[in-house]
């Protein structure tokens, strides 16, 4: 089985790939995810003698987070699996933090626009079940809660900073159950805000999905 962990939810991507038991990844690759990310992909592939159409499944980050790059993550999944049909799991940014340090109360992200993203209500998996978005002014201070090292400065509350990496997301997708896992076709971001569509590849008018 061939898996490869893909996250571009942030300003520097991380790529890793699990091959005969065998992990290797790259992690804040510094550039524009559009022009990285294959590279990368292709050099980690070509490592272990392998090529796309070895892959078998994929875990994402699939939000919330950068709207241009988890449309790349996306996109790539979406082209890989109309190569070969793949199996995906798709973790959010906020149950990443979480993970990291095993934290069991809130998780935090700055969303722009004088907004912020809330993970609450971790499951026994260690994903959260709700995530939603809410205006600055009305989080309350006093609430611990986890964030990116990068943001710890910026953002309300008792925060405890960190810095989520390929391990702690490879150690988060194998906590998750069977179920959980989705055909590529079918991964979608989560943008949690409800003023951005998406459509899947699959439904959209497209020959790749004519099968």
């Amino acid at each position: 089985m061939n898996c490869v962990y893909l996250d571009c939810s942030r300003s520097q991507l991380s790529i890793g790939l699990l091959s005969a038991g065998e992990f290797s990844g790259v992690e804040k690759i510094v550039g524009r995810h559009d022009t990285v990310l294959l590279p990368a992909l292709t050099q980690l592939l070509g490592a272990r003698g392998l090529v796309a159409q070895d892959l078998d499944q994929a875990v994402v980050v699939n939000g919330p987070g950068s709207f241009t790059g988890l449309r790349i993550a996306v996109s790539c999944i979406h082209a890989l699996d109309a190569v070969k049909r793949i199996k995906v799991l798709a973790i959010d940014q906020l149950s990443l933090l979480a993970a990291s340090i095993k934290f069991s109360d809130e998780a935090i992200l700055d969303a722009k626009m004088n907004e912020l993203y809330l993970g609450r209500n971790l499951s026994e998996t260690g994903l959260y079940q709700d995530i939603i978005i809410v205006p600055r002014d009305q989080v309350i201070d006093d609430v611990p809660r986890v964030c990116h090292d990068s943001e710890v400065d910026v953002l309300p509350g008792v925060l405890v900073s960190c810095d989520p990496n390929l391990d702690t997301l490879r150690a988060l997708s194998d906590r998750q159950l069977p179920s959980d896992w989705i055909d590529g076709a079918f991964l979608t971001p989560r943008y949690v805000r409800n003023k951005v569509n998406w459509k899947p590849l699959a439904e959209q008018p497209s020959k790749l999905y004519d099968r």
